[in-house]
């Protein structure tokens, strides 16, 4: 094609699909280079399409988030015959190229980056959805994935573009059929469900290294989607737990009405896999072989309260609840005898220090008891500080799921979740005594405190210029600079690579994320630069935009910062 396309300059071709190609553009009134997808001329016979196009266009270019590609420009080429949007160019490659590279080194994902990845998907959907927007052709070619690790998804709009009442393309459908939901295959548009199904099969090949459902033919693919049962995940890849399968089943219910009903919903049981994923002493899924250790030298401690980072999962939490009970069971029995054990015993010394003078009788003063148990650990006294996971139910720490101390080598008791806690420590079974008791109260209760009781927020201390009003006027078209000084209120370090990420509104063209390069320690101020350019408008009430602070894993913490800025257009 010609070198130039209306203002931009093409440098180079850098993807090309069955509606479109996409150009490496240079835009030398912005100085920055774009990506330019110019769609197939034939496409412009079709009845209504320059309509469809200019109006879809127009919706996609609305959309502003961190993980949905921003589209800058739309217009019609005549020397090519031509449309074409312009859109900000991803450094980076897709989700699919990703893929391919795994399986070409025999690998498969690790569990804590599909989740990721699925979740800041999941993101971006939950955003268009709100906005009547549905993508329609999710896949990992439609997933890029740039230098710093965002997932940015790309083609919205596509599909309802290139879609009208008599257009067909070789009896092709849109849709990839791989990733396509059972309505969509027997011909129904789908809604937002449709896309959470598609992100399912994403998830699945993601942690299995293959999609669920192959065949010879297109057709013959769709109808294992709507017929063939959903496959195990887990059986698979035997390193992942078996909750995954749970949340894909989920998403890849036959019926719509059995999936997830909203993107928010499956965020919500994301967060909860990535907080587990994350608190695993080992890698979950490096490679598809069998765990090292047996599930049933795993613990679980389920938190009942709402975490602020967080969200409840009935889905998860169920299936927590119904494994400890039964691993409560299975134990009462044995926890009874060796406390009437003790009972008798002690009632025993007892009468023989009473008749010997070594302990008063009954009715005297009363004096400070120990707790029985059945370790040879010093005796616990009921305190505020929190108790080792082990011994007594938390209702502070999100869920968790962690190894049992080296050093104690014996199963530990898993208690059932209460709905509040207790200070009285509950008498810890060891059928073997720990030759070193302090130590293996110390690991666990390490192992609670810097893993599983992370509370991350902040405060903003001083922002210079003042936000809003306070801040006074500023230029329209002119850049922008403004120091914005945090303050670390939670428990734990941010992490290099934590950032301040755009969520919607007026980005001020400062970029998706502004990262903070270097570790904040608790009660420890971090000075973050925002460097922009201000809109093109002016307005006599401040522009805003929310950012929201996000950990290096993307998840979420404090509440989101709101940016407003005064702009003045002198020409007005």
């Amino acid at each position: 094609m010609a070198r130039k396309l209306g203002k931009y300059e093409i440098i180079e071709r850098i993807g090309r699909g069955g509606m479109a190609e996409v150009y490496r553009a240079y835009n030398a009134n912005l100085d920055r280079y774009e990506a330019i997808k110019v769609l197939h001329s034939f496409l412009a016979d079709a009845p209504e399409f320059k309509t469809r196009f200019e109006k879809e266009a127009r919706n996609i270019a609305r959309l502003k988030h961190p993980h949905i590609v921003q589209v800058y420009d739309f217009n019609f080429d005549p020397d090519t015959g031509s449309y074409y949007m312009v859109m900000e160019l991803i450094e980076g490659g897709t989700l699919k190229d990703r893929l391919q590279e795994l399986a070409k080194n025999g690998e498969v994902m690790p569990l804590g980056e599909a989740l990721r990845y699925i979740r800041e998907s999941a993101d971006a959907l939950s955003y268009a959805h709100k906005q009547g927007m549905i993508h329609r052709d999710v896949k990992p070619a439609n997933l890029m994935v740039d230098r710093d690790g965002r997932i940015v998804l790309t083609d919205f709009g596509i599909a309802k573009i290139v879609t009208g009442p008599q257009f067909t393309v070789t009896g092709g459908m849109v849709g990839t059929p791989a990733y396509m939901s059972p309505e969509q295959g027997m011909g129904e548009p789908g809604d937002e469900r449709s896309d959470l199904y598609s992100l399912g099969v994403i998830l699945y090949e993601l942690l299995t290294g293959k999609p669920p459902y192959s065949a010879d033919t297109p057709l013959a693919l769709i109808l294992k989607h709507v017929n063939s049962p959903i496959p195990s995940a887990c059986e698979n890849n035997p390193r992942l737990p078996p909750f995954v399968d749970e949340v894909i089943n989920k998403l890849l219910a036959k019926d719509p009405a059995e999936r997830y009903q909203n993107a928010d919903e499956l965020i919500a049981d994301l967060q909860e896999l990535e907080h587990r994923s994350l608190h695993q002493t080992q890698p979950l899924n490096d490679t598809p072989v069998p765990p090292s250790l047996p599930p049933d030298n795993l613990s679980v401690v389920v938190d009942d309260d709402d975490s602020p980072t967080i969200r409840k999962s009935n889905l998860i939490r169920q299936q927590a609840k119904q494994q400890t009970k039964k691993s409560t069971r299975s134990r009462t029995p044995l926890l009874v005898l060796i406390f009437l054990a003790l009972l008798v015993g002690a009632a025993g010394i007892y009468v023989i220090g009473a008749q010997s003078g070594v302990f008063p009788a009954f009715g005297g003063v009363a004096t400070d008891t120990q707790t029985p148990t059945s370790t040879q650990t010093p005796t616990l006294t009921a305190t505020d500080t929190p108790l080792p996971p082990t011994a007594t139910p938390t209702t502070a720490v999100p869920v968790v799921v962690t190894e049992p101390p080296t050093s104690t080598p014996s199963p530990t008791l898993t208690p059932e979740p209460q709905a509040t806690s207790t200070n009285t420590p509950t008498p810890e079974v060891s059928p073997t005594p720990s030759v070193t008791p302090n130590i293996t109260q110390t690991v666990a209760f390490e192992r609670t405190a810097t893993t599983a009781a992370c509370v991350f927020d902040y405060a903003v201390v001083e922002q210079s210029p003042e936000d809003g009003d306070a801040g006074g006027f500023f230029t329209v078209n002119s850049p922008y600079t403004r120091e914005i000084t945090l303050l670390n209120t939670g428990t734990c370090t941010w992490e290099v690579n934590t950032s301040l990420t755009f969520v919607e509104g007026e980005s001020f063209n400062a970029g998706p994320r502004i990262f903070i390069r270097e570790p904040v320690e608790p009660a420890e101020e971090v000075t973050i630069t925002f460097e922009g350019t201000l809109p093109p408008r002016g307005s006599l009430e401040p522009i805003s935009g929310t950012w929201e602070m996000r950990t290096p894993g993307q998840i979420r913490f404090g509440d989101p910062l709101v940016i407003s800025i005064l702009v003045f257009d002198p020409g007005s």
